[in-house]
């Protein structure tokens, strides 16, 4: 039965191994989200930057269309004053001429300050781009190594499936029996678990002095009265000195 119970703490192991390996490929996608996400959080600096470049030269366009069509307003009111006849046509021309002026005058400011905002925006792009190309490159380098790493893991998980499987076929038909059903009714899929310090270590109920001494013996599959789990006990390592000490004992 030791053996047997050996072979069942072996398999607890190996299906321990798969579960965990399988977690981390299954996190793999959100964990390459993050990266993304991390990356688009900084790249948004550099989009804003661009966008505010982008806006501003958007503008000076239309007001520069607009500063056009003050000019030619401007220029047909000179014209109606140099033709002017009478009084009220040539009072007319110069207040139409007069405020296309001004409007113009205050064009050239507003353009000026697109120009300007447009200006800097284009040089902080530049001044940064270095910083973004070296976190675009880190990001590329960490999705690389998760596709390496996954590679990795799903190869430890298809040879540790197929170990695993014939770990399961060499043991005896009762003891698959109930690995099946208790691995298959808790929620951690743990069927194996050690008895310490005269409990459970999976659920910590304490056992029966009797049922201690069983797990102990290892003459038969003992399973905790609580959670149902096939339990052993592990002895506790003796230190250096303890061995030595026995060893000599034994050869006096």
């Amino acid at each position: 039965m030791k053996a047997e119970l050996e072979q069942l703490i072996a398999l607890q192991n190996a299906d321990t191994g798969i579960r965990r390996l399988q977690a981390e490929l299954d996190a793999i996608p959100q964990r390459r989200a993050e990266i993304e996400s991390e990356f688009d959080q900084r790249a948004f600096e550099l989009k804003a930057l661009e966008q505010k470049r982008d806006d501003a030269r958007a503008a000076r366009a239309q007001l520069e269309r607009e500063m056009a069509e003050q000019r030619v307003r401007a220029e047909k009111a000179d014209r109606d004053l140099m033709a002017s006849n009478n009084s009220k046509v040539y009072e007319a021309a110069i207040r139409e001429r007069d405020a296309a002026r001004k409007h113009i005058s205050e064009l050239e400011t507003k353009i000026l300050e697109q120009m300007e905002t447009a200006e800097q925006a284009e040089r902080e792009l530049q001044e940064r781009e270095p910083e973004f190309a070296r976190l675009r490159g880190e990001r590329d380098e960490r999705l690389r190594q998760f596709e390496e790493q996954t590679g990795s893991w799903s190869k430890e998980v298809e040879a540790g499936r197929v170990e695993r499987e014939r770990m399961f076929n060499a043991l005896p038909p009762n003891a698959k029996r109930i690995y099946n059903y208790i691995s298959g009714r808790i929620r951690d899929g743990v069927a194996v678990a050690e008895a310490r310090n005269n409990s459970c270590s999976a659920c910590f109920m304490s056992l029966r002095p009797q049922a201690m001494a069983e797990i102990r013996r290892a003459e038969e599959i003992v399973q905790c009265e609580n959670c149902n789990r096939i339990l052993y006990y592990k002895p506790a390592a003796q230190p250096q000195g303890a061995q030595a000490t026995t060893s000599s004992v034994s050869a006096s």
